[in-house]
């Protein structure tokens, strides 16, 4: 029975446009929890309590261990929290239960990040674009890719689907088609971005790609659309090369990019719009980044803010 459900679940996000590797995710998430829930006698979804919800968040926390041992990283267990919320939430919402045993949904406006993304600051991402040479044909591929992502700020899947056509020099635009939760924007390119992707495209896109190939981005070996696993090989080679130490990853550009903006007094708004979030509490997380610059900048600047710690300590004369 909880089967049934549980597909009718995946079906309805396939239907909102969520990607099969989402989709696939939150299954396994699911599956974790109902069968949790089944050790201890509980079958009927009626009949599951927060005390239940809670004692499976627990488990995951303290005694669950991966195929290798090892526990669960905090970004994976907000993964499996999210999934398990949302699904109580659907059932509540279509009647199948009277009341979701779960936290309530957040709204807009209080959302308060566990973990700030990591982002890099305008010289790290320069020093890693210069890094990638353009002399070469992979090496003026991979700069296109890099300007891409940190100009645009879109996320890894979203460029390797990129097919030729949604790239347009003359409009200085790129046309994400149907990216995460199945949802298509346009989205501008900068300059420098234009420069190196409208290169690639003209001078060695053509001898590269097979016949017929419609992807934008290509691999070099096999004329096909270039994969995830390529990209975020010759990414890291990049940031290596560059002696950038933080761990960057591709979406690292995406937060970065965003942060940048801000600062640079961009509206959250086109930013949301740019980034393609459905919520702007999603876009948010990026003022608490810029909270957190203003707070260093008081610390540094503000002459209070530079006293030493014995300096203010008790010397009120009291």
């Amino acid at each position: 029975m909880n089967d049934e459900v549980l597909a009718g679940y995946l079906q309805q996000m396939a239907a909102r446009g969520y990607t099969q590797p989402t989709i696939y995710g939150h299954g396994c998430y699911l599956k974790k929890c109902l069968a949790y829930l089944e050790r201890k006698g509980i079958t009927d979804l009626k009949a599951v309590t927060s005390g239940e919800i809670n004692g499976f968040l627990r488990y995951l926390k303290e005694e669950y261990r991966t195929a290798r041992g090892k526990p669960l990283t905090n970004g994976s267990y907000r993964c499996h929290l999210n999934a398990v919320n949302n699904f109580f939430h659907w059932l509540e919402d279509t009647g199948r239960i009277l009341t979701a045993p779960v936290a309530k949904r957040q709204e807009p406006g209080i959302f308060q990040p566990e973990r700030l993304p990591n982002v890099i600051n305008e010289e790290e991402a320069v020093k890693i674009l210069e890094s990638c040479p353009a002399n070469t044909p992979n090496g003026l591929r991979n700069r296109a890719i890099m300007e891409l992502l940190y100009s645009t700020g879109i996320r890894r899947r979203e460029l390797v689907n990129l097919n030729l056509s949604d790239f347009s020099p003359e409009r200085r635009e790129l046309a994400v088609i149907k990216g995460k939760g199945g949802k298509s924007r346009i989205v501008p390119v900068g300059e420098y971005a234009i420069r190196f992707t409208e290169a690639y495209v003209k001078l060695i896109r053509p001898w590269m790609a097979r016949d017929n190939e419609t992807a934008l981005f290509v691999s070099s070996t096999t004329g096909k659309r270039l994969s995830l696993k390529s990209l975020d090989k010759f990414i890291q080679k990049i940031i290596k090369q560059s002696g950038i130490t933080k761990r960057v990853t591709p979406h690292t550009f995406r937060h970065s990019m965003a942060t940048h903006m801000l600062r640079s007094g961009a509206d959250l708004r086109h930013i949301q719009a740019i980034l393609g979030h459905a919520s702007l509490t999603s876009t948010e997380i990026y003022t608490h980044l810029t909270r957190e610059d203003l707070k260093q900048a008081l610390k540094k600047c503000h002459p209070h803010g530079k006293r030493a710690a014995k300096e203010t300590g008790n010397d009120s004369g009291f």
